[in-house]
């Protein structure tokens, strides 16, 4: 199927209840198979990063960028974000990956006329992007050195650990002295482990790739390191989740609450019913894991001539306030109405795009 057709066929994800796609686009090109799945524009572009890794099939990948693009657009309308949610998925090996490969994304992604616009995610970084760039202008999180924002990374791992804080305090804890257990140390589980040492927390990772966990131990040495299968049963005050989706598939856990930056880290959505009447505190992944699309976001914007670039180094916890807001929010509605945080979260964010579509429709 060519770039541009739309795929009503696909294989469905585990689905959160509602909604479908406005759309899905696949490519086979340079020796790869790419997905994009756009969501929802009713609030704007669908912005949503380029995952990059050897999907068993092709049937999958879709699967996954479905869901992750629905993600993006319950994450955008939460925090109030003038876009909409879409995905990338390559399936390969990202060591394996070339140049050609890039550009060819890169002229699928401008093939959509700005609907989708792309980002880093699993797989793929600023450098990428730089690539993905000679041949879009519908991409955001490319270096600094060329005008872009650099990476979204900092910016998440710092809004998870904002939601983290704001979910022990909830439990009338401090982040000072509590335990976490951060599941992947790549890109944001780095940085959410040293930003968390920063804080007073005792620090434990469950990793499998060899070279991360060498990154690991040479900058946050102080963190422990537990076997990746031990990762549900050993105890600790916050599980944190940072790797690919499904992570937990059972309510079987040794954590009183669950806050992290992977997208869709529950195996079945029924899941967090169970750990809520276990006592445990999942806190939904859109909520914590917001912090790079808000950054990005401004990246954008500022892109299109609407502001100037955001400052990395800038009062980047100012711009994330929004996280522990909405964090607050959702948990008092969850209260209220007597259903999960992530039932609360949903019905917040459909609403938010249901206004959204409203105002689309009068035109």
């Amino acid at each position: 199927m060519q770039s541009g057709s739309s795929d009503s066929t696909a294989t469905d994800p585990p689905e959160r209840g509602f909604g479908g796609l406005e759309s899905l686009h696949l490519e086979r090109v340079a020796g790869v198979e790419m997905v994009i799945a756009i969501d929802s524009t009713a609030r704007g572009p669908a912005l949503g990063g380029c995952r990059w890794k050897p999907y068993p099939n092709v049937a999958s990948a879709r699967a996954d960028a479905r869901a992750l693009a629905r993600a993006m657009t319950l994450k955008a309308a939460l925090a109030g974000l003038p876009l909409g949610g879409g995905k990338a998925v390559v399936i390969g090996d990202p060591r394996a990956r070339t140049r050609e490969q890039l550009l060819a994304l890169g002229r699928f992604v401008e093939g959509l006329g700005g609907e989708y616009v792309t980002a880093a995610d699993m797989g793929t970084s600023e450098r990428e992007m730089a690539v993905i760039r000679e041949t879009t202008s519908h991409v955001v999180g490319y270096p600094r050195e060329l005008g872009g924002c650099g990476e979204p990374a900092p910016h998440t791992a710092l809004g998870v650990c904002l939601a983290t804080e704001t979910a022990l305090a909830h439990l009338g804890r401090s982040l000072e002295g509590a335990s976490v257990l951060i599941q992947g140390a790549g890109q944001v589980g780095l940085r959410l482990a040293e930003l968390l040492i920063g804080a007073g927390a005792e620090v434990s990772v469950a990793e499998t790739d060899a070279l991360a966990l060498s990154q690991l131990r040479e900058r946050v040495p102080e963190t422990r390191v537990v076997e990746p299968g031990r990762l549900l049963e050993t105890p600790c005050d916050v599980l944190a989740p940072c790797g690919p989706p499904a992570a937990i598939q059972s309510a079987e856990l040794a954590c009183r609450v669950v806050c992290g930056a992977a997208n869709n880290p529950l195996a079945d959505r029924s899941l967090a019913s169970a750990l809520q009447a276990r006592g445990i505190l999942c806190v939904p992944d859109f909520v914590a894991n917001a912090g790079g699309l808000i950054y990005l976001a401004a990246a954008h914007a500022a892109a299109a001539g609407e502001r100037p670039m955001p400052d990395p180094d800038g009062p980047s916890r100012e711009r994330l306030q929004a996280i522990p807001r909405n964090l607050l929010a959702v948990l008092e509605r969850a209260a209220a109405e007597a259903i999960s945080p992530l039932e609360a979260a949903e019905r917040s964010a459909l609403e938010a795009l249901a206004a959204a579509k409203h105002r689309q429709d009068l035109g």
